[in-house]
């Protein structure tokens, strides 16, 4: 009984002594890294205050955790918006944006448990010459209780490895993106087309799209028919051997009409796309090709049908071929 009595007595020693130490222990945590990027401020910053990106940078993937479902609520980089997920090994947790200053702050609310466990995080962006630093931080407070406290401790440290990695994964994203053109998400309306469709390759692309082109351009006149845009083509195949492709040659119009021939009349619905503008002559778009293929991939988005080339430029009237601008565009879902 007197073993007994003293192994009680140690445990209790014990308890108190690791109760004791947990209140001597910090209340409170702050963890804040910081990395040098060489890439525009606008195009760090919207990889992290919008949260649906944070997927190209932060250690915490959905490769990590394949179970995890997340749902966004709100616009992005607003305050209000919220981004919830629910995972095996994630669990359930949710970051809410509080405050933003473009290209300069912003802040965010990162809760578990059902807001029972709260830290406050921030990301701040400051320019260095050609380069921005950005300082991510994160802190907490946890409150009275011991196991917090002690949790505390190796929380910190694991959150300064997983800042360090998501900042090292930040800055190669963003430099790689530095030198892509600009691109967009965006809704593409609905549009009432005329279309031909024919092939060519890198001998014949010039005649076979002139003829294509003037065949419609005189169907429009003809028809006095109104132009809603510029002329585009749809690419619906590509032999990356012999470089031949099968496209739609086409033109937005206002009214409907009849059409004979191998002119189609067509009503395309209203869908997403990815975009951007290129500048220089045609045969060099395919660094645009490149940087929306990787944004896409990047991005987790589906391509739902074949490229479009938008034609701003004409270029009958400008012989520069440096200022041909064209828009390139992916729908996507």
């Amino acid at each position: 009984m007197k073993t007994l009595g003293k192994i009680i007595l140690w445990a209790m020693i014990i308890i108190i002594l690791i109760i004791v130490i947990a209140f001597l222990l910090p209340r409170s945590y702050r963890v804040e890294r910081s990395i040098v990027i060489g890439a525009e401020r606008s195009t760090i910053y919207q990889l992290t205050c919008n949260l649906k990106k944070w997927d190209l940078w932060t250690p915490w993937t959905r490769d990590i955790d394949t179970t995890a479902i997340f749902e966004l609520s709100g616009n992005d980089c607003e305050p209000g918006t919220i981004w919830r997920w629910d995972g095996e090994m994630f669990g359930e947790g949710e970051i809410l944006i509080t405050e933003v200053v473009q290209g300069e702050l912003f802040t965010y609310d990162l809760m578990f448990d059902k807001g029972k466990v709260v830290s406050k995080g921030s990301m701040k962006y400051t320019q260095e010459n050609d380069s921005v630093r950005v300082v991510w931080t994160d802190e907490g407070d946890l409150g009275w209780n011991p196991v917090a406290r002690y949790m505390g401790l190796f929380m910190a440290k694991a959150m300064r490895s997983d800042f360090d990695k998501g900042l090292a994964r930040l800055k190669e994203v963003a430099e790689e993106r530095n030198s892509w053109p600009p691109i967009e998400e965006k809704e593409m309306t609905a549009q009432l087309v005329l279309l031909i469709r024919d092939s060519a390759g890198p001998e014949s692309y010039a005649q076979v799209m002139g003829k294509g082109y003037t065949e419609l351009q005189v169907f429009v006149q003809k028809n006095k028919l109104t132009c809603t845009g510029h002329p585009f083509a749809i690419y619906h195949s590509w032999d990356s051997l012999t470089m031949r492709s099968v496209f739609d040659l086409g033109m937005s119009i206002k009214e409907s009409c009849t059409v004979s021939g191998r002119i189609r009349l067509e009503e395309i619905p209203a869908q997403q796309v990815v975009v951007a503008d290129y500048f220089g002559p045609y045969d060099q778009t395919y660094q645009v090709y490149n940087a929306l293929d990787k944004y896409i991939a990047q991005s987790h988005l589906k391509q739902s049908g074949g490229p479009w080339e938008i034609y701003i430029t004409d270029p009958l009237q400008e012989p520069d071929t440096a200022k041909w601008q064209t828009q390139i565009l992916f729908p996507v879902e």
